[in-house]
């Protein structure tokens, strides 16, 4: 780690897609936030940008201007841009679309390069930025075998990164954020595509094609293109966040930022069926909450917690012998469960110092805080805000816990 760690949270949690409503945001919700976790400082800002907000920024230098304002009166930087949904984020139903467009798509590149120009324009001097992607496509849409195409994109993305830095002195790199049941879940599959895909074959003659060296080829594509690290999404998947960046550092791929965020966690669900009822509680139209449960045969999947139970309201019968389940929907960071409902933040804790250890960008990211459930959002009084300076306190406190005093 080169530098002090920066520490916030993404703005995903609110709503609003258009340059307006980012100002109303910054000035609003952003600014608040910082009061209150940070008030004798500057904060950092994880900022979503959909579609609308990243185009104008990318194209209007006035607009781009008036955010900086914006971001400075306010007592915040931008660093990191979340470029994972395009829109659409709040609507009443995301679910899988969450991942179109696809990174075989031009229009995932042209979006993730508006983002990044957006960001650049924004990025105080001195300062690197990162931008977190879709782990390439869902697996359910069958591009499996079509991986190259997705690897071409990103060396074209990285030709333009390497022209954005020398035209503005503002360093970015991409981050492809592994997700269960997304075409790239776990660590093993991501450094398996980007060696293949990225850093050699499509990604390398794409990137010498756009205009990049071809001698400094698969050094440029390692610098701009590597892994976000959602400690939720591993989790889920039953890695091993430590060993999980072992592999990756192994491998000589970046972790450009972390996203730190908690699973939740229900031990043998067949023999407590109460703690069963508050997990389904937790099943709600708008996001995909994948499943995945530890058997004595192996790991099964649900492709939604809403299809854990059976026709009559009981655990399906291929669910009966787990001995764990994990579900996809981040619960904040300072709830540790109930006395059987829990999460995965040991898992967390026992691997912070080493997440700090890999990158100085820390990402809190529960935006799910419109959809938790009744009680859940109670104990914050219905304010999101509360909800995300009790995560950054926390999260403050773990890293003071570990030696990690200084954080910007």
């Amino acid at each position: 780690m080169s530098k002090t760690p920066i520490l916030s949270y993404c703005t995903n949690v609110h709503p609003g897609e258009s340059f307006a409503e980012l100002l109303d945001l910054i000035r609003g919700p952003l600014a608040r936030v910082r009061r209150e976790f940070r008030p004798e400082g500057r904060l950092g800002a994880g900022l979503w940008l959909a579609g609308q907000a990243a185009r104008t920024l990318a194209s209007d230098p006035g607009a781009a201007s008036e955010a900086r304002e914006a971001l400075e009166a306010a007592g915040l930087f931008a660093y990191t841009v979340n470029a994972f949904p395009i829109g659409g984020f709040h609507a009443r139903e995301v679910k899988e679309r969450v991942y179109r467009p696809t990174w075989l798509e031009p229009e995932r590149r042209r979006y993730t390069e508006d983002a990044c120009r957006a960001l650049a324009a924004l990025l105080p001097e001195g300062e690197r930025g990162s931008v977190s992607t879709v782990p390439i496509s869902y697996k359910a849409f069958g591009d499996g075998e079509r991986l190259a195409l997705a690897g071409a994109q990103l060396g074209e993305l990285a030709a333009s990164l390497e022209t954005l830095e020398a035209e503005t002195g503002r360093s970015l790199a991409v981050a492809l954020e592994p997700e269960p049941l997304a075409q790239l879940e776990t660590t093993s599959e991501s450094l398996a595509f980007l060696a293949e895909h990225v850093f050699a074959r499509a990604g390398l003659r794409a990137f010498v094609a756009a205009g990049g060296s071809e001698r400094e080829a698969e050094e440029a594509l390692r610098r701009r293109v590597g892994l976000c690290v959602d400690t939720c999404h591993l989790a889920c998947r039953y890695e091993d966040l430590s060993a999980s960046l072992e592999e990756i550092a192994a491998a000589g791929v970046r972790v450009v930022k972390v996203q730190l965020s908690s699973a939740l966690e229900l031990l043998e669900p067949a023999r407590h069926p109460e703690a069963l009822a508050r997990l389904v509680g937790f099943s709600e139209p708008r996001y995909l909450h994948q499943t995945l449960a530890e058997t004595p045969g192996g790991v099964l999947t649900a492709a939604d917690l809403s299809e854990l139970l059976d026709a009559e309201g009981g655990l399906r019968a291929d669910f009966v012998s787990a001995t764990r389940l994990r579900t996809h929907f981040h619960v904040p960071l300072c709830w540790d469960g109930d006395e059987e409902l829990g999460t995965t933040r040991p898992d967390l804790e026992r691997a912070l110092l080493g997440l700090v250890a890999a990158t100085d960008h820390l990402e809190v990211e529960t935006y799910t805080f419109d959809v938790l459930p009744e009680v859940q959002r109670a104990r914050f009084d219905h304010d999101p805000v509360r909800m995300i300076v009790a995560e950054l306190e926390w999260v403050r406190s773990a890293l003071a816990g570990g030696g990690v005093v200084d954080l910007r």
